[in-house]
Parts: C-alpha cells; sequence; structure tokens
C-alpha cells in the first residue's frame, strides 16, 4: 500500500488551505483515494495554519493523523511544532528564508516566496509554488493535472500566476532531486 500524510503548515494569509484543496483534487483526477483537514488560529491572518490531506492508493478509513510522513512548513513556528517530531526517513519542504534548520537527508529547502515574488511578481503564489515542488516530491500526481487543478481552484485573476506557480516548484524540486518524472511516475 502506497499512503502519504502530509500536513501543510505555517501562517494564516499563506494560501495554504488553498494549496491543500488544489493537491487533493488534483490526487482525486489522478486516480488516489484522498481526505483533508484544516485547523487554523482565531486570527485569519498571521495566526497558526495547518491542513493536512492524506493520498492513498486504497480508501483511507480515518482522515487523521498525529504525525505527518510528509511536512511542508512555511515558517520557523511551523517548523518547530511538527518538523522536530519527523522520523529520518519522512519528507520535508521548507521555505528556506523562513526556517533555517541544519542538513537532512530527507529535507528539501527552496525559497518559496522569494522566487513567487521575484519570478512570478506575486508573493500570494508561493503556495502554489509549494504545491507543485510538494506533488514532485510525493510523486503520483501528474503535473498537467496538477496544473489544471490550479487553474479551476484560482482565485479570480490569478489562474495563469498559480499555473506558473505550480509549473516552477515542479522544476525546481526536478532539479533538487536530479529528475522527477513529469508524468508523476510512483516517486518517494
Amino acid at each position: 500500500m502506497w499512503k502519504k500524510e502530509i500536513r501543510l503548515a505555517g501562517s494564516g494569509g499563506q494560501g495554504l488551505g488553498l494549496a491543500a484543496i488544489v493537491l487533493a483534487e488534483a490526487a482525486l483526477k489522478a486516480g488516489l483515494h484522498v481526505s483533508t483537514l484544516q485547523s487554523y488560529g482565531p486570527e485569519a491572518r498571521g495566526g497558526a495554519s495547518r491542513s493536512d490531506v492524506t493520498l492513498c492508493d486504497q480508501e483511507i478509513a480515518n482522515p487523521w493523523f498525529s504525525k505527518p510522513s510528509v511536512l511542508l512548513a512555511l515558517n520557523e513556528k511551523a517548523w518547530i511544532k511538527y518538523g522536530l517530531e519527523l522520523a529520518e526517513e519522512d519528507l520535508a519542504l521548507v521555505d528556506s528564508d523562513w526556517v533555517k534548520l541544519p542538513e537532512r537527508r530527507t529535507l528539501s529547502q527552496i525559497p518559496l516566496e522569494r522566487i513567487a515574488k521575484t519570478e512570478l511578481r506575486e508573493k500570494l503564489a508561493a503556495n502554489m509554488v509549494a504545491v507543485g515542488a510538494l506533488a514532485a516530491l510525493v510523486g503520483r500526481i501528474p503535473l498537467p493535472i496538477l496544473v489544471e487543478a490550479a487553474r479551476v481552484r484560482a482565485p479570480k485573476g490569478f489562474a495563469g500566476i498559480n499555473q506558473e506557480g505550480i509549473k516552477r516548484g515542479w522544476e525546481l524540486m526536478e532539479d533538487l532531486k536530479g529528475g522527477v518524472d513529469n508524468g508523476g511516475a510512483p516517486g518517494a
């Protein structure tokens, strides 16, 4: 059985809810079973925010998990809260401008927000850069399906930017991993 329990963690306003929805909808279109749960603090922006997504090749009996097998941490607080409990074989992706930590074999560090601001000219697209990188890291979701999910779920005026963000994140992870199959072949 192939299963990934993915936690997307950061602050309110970083678009983690949308990122989880895009990832989940693309996974469904790719033929996977999916569950999602979201949690955020009372503050709309700046408070803790978390979205959990479970991807599996079989039915998911329980959507809740205590420890992820894959973590996306967009800030230092998210890493401290969830990253320190990861096992060595668990996968992690962090925004390298906001999370400072020692090297780890299964850790991917990308300046997600900086890339969104400088290359896409839109800081808010960091969540889509993250989703593209995360999907390439995890595998099983073809890039074209992911790009289409980003287009469909994009807020008004953001479809092109979100699609480019997905593609850029995928490319960055491809470079880090030394080559990812664009067809979404079974990955980590």
